[in-house]
């Protein structure tokens, strides 16, 4: 997808190779804030450089949106996690986690696609990272600001909820929980598919025996549905709908498939699910594209301050009132300006980011969350909404 983005150069990319010269993976430290960056650390059997660097860039506007004092990154570890034995990727995973001690108190990992909290505490342990307590929702809170980006586009679009037609790509921890979040407003969930397949009604799913089907089956919960309405995967893009929800890998629409989204909105779980090629060409169509990094932030936000141990109905709370006005904000400029929302996000992320370089100089070892509180009010708003 090299030719449908634009290049990305990030402060530095480091390669990791293994006693016999073998890549084991690479690190991208985008940018830094007080000499800390953060972002997931993931396992794929293959992944462009040039990918992985959209990542760490992704993270980087993320936490200058919401004025988090981190800079981005992103890590890969390459590898077929289902093809290892357990023995074999806590090794890989050590040798990996070994080229990281250089890192400590500078690099703030977390899980990704392929690596799950074992893995993160592994990896910690042995580079001598430090990094927070588990949120257990993190997949749910991104869905949460997935869905409250859906609900306020659709107040700006003068569209009810009720009965609006949603469709979802990849319906794991994030699309799993969007799909289950939208029905209980009211919307219809008319597709979802998962890496073995993907099934479709304009009538609505039953999302319910999709999630029991997925606990008992994974990803092969499509295939136990009702036959005749099986799709294939690259089918769920370009459905009939009044949204649709990338919640899987990246570049999920380029310029292959762009001309057919039927969607009236893109609100994305998956970090860039869109090329900047398909960006341009949907929204010369009138297809309103919410920037990725606001609309999947819940899962940054929501984490970093669920692992401070605040109870799960407080995180969804401090979320909602922390991130809802952001949203209306964005719209709302992006209104008077007569500007994209792309457009706009990225201006208050850049002032963000420059803000928060410019506030002098922090600690930089050890990564904790004192550093947080030397920044803002974070750990004042929580307490705030504890008392109240």
């Amino acid at each position: 997808m090299q030719r449908e983005n634009p290049e990305i150069t990030p402060e530095s990319l480091h390669s990791f190779f293994d006693r016999e010269g073998v890549l084991l993976g690479h690190l991208v430290i985008d940018s830094s804030i007080g000499g800390v960056s953060a972002g997931g650390i993931r396992m794929v059997s293959q992944m462009p450089t040039a990918d992985l660097c959209h990542l760490a860039r992704a993270m980087t506007l993320k936490y200058a949106f919401l004025r988090w004092p981190f800079g981005g990154a992103k890590a890969v570890i390459f590898a077929r996690r289902d093809m290892l034995s357990h023995q074999d990727r806590e090794q890989l995973i050590r040798e990996f986690a070994e080229r990281l001690v250089p890192f400590r108190g500078r690099y703030l990992p977390g899980t990704d696609a392929g690596t799950d909290d074992d893995d993160l505490r592994l990896i910690c342990r042995t580079a001598g990272l430090m990094r927070p307590r588990s949120a257990r929702d993190s997949g749910y809170y991104t869905a949460l600001t997935v869905r409250l980006c859906i609900e306020q586009v659709a107040v700006a679009q003068k569209l009810a909820l009720k009965g609006c037609r949603i469709a979802i790509e990849g319906f794991g921890k994030v699309g799993g929980a969007l799909a289950q979040q939208l029905v209980e407003i009211g919307c219809r969930i008319v597709a979802v598919s998962t890496d073995r397949g993907a099934v479709h009604d304009a009538e609505g799913l039953d999302v319910q025996r999709l999630l029991r089907e997925r606990d008992t089956a994974g990803s092969d919960c499509v295939n136990r549905y009702d036959p005749s309405r099986r799709i294939a995967p690259s089918d769920v893009p370009t459905v009939s709908a009044d949204f649709f929800a990338p919640c899987a890998l990246s570049w999920s629409i380029d310029s292959s498939n762009a001309d057919r989204v039927q969607a009236r909105a893109i609100v994305c779980g998956a970090n860039n699910p869109v090329t900047e090629k398909a960006r341009q060409a949907l929204v010369a169509r009138g297809v309103l594209c919410f920037p990725d990094f606001v609309s999947n932030a819940g899962g940054t936000l929501g984490g970093i301050v669920g692992s401070l141990a605040v109870p799960h109905d407080t995180v969804v709370r401090f979320i909602k009132q922390q991130f809802v006005p952001k949203i209306e904000h964005l719209i709302a400029l992006a209104g008077e300006t007569d500007q994209s929302l792309e457009a706009v996000a990225l201006q208050i992320a850049s002032a963000n980011l420059d803000a928060m370089r410019q506030a002098g100089p922090h600690r930089r070892n050890p990564v904790s969350y004192t550093h947080l509180r030397a920044h803002e009010t974070v750990l004042d708003l929580v307490c705030r909404l504890l008392l109240e």
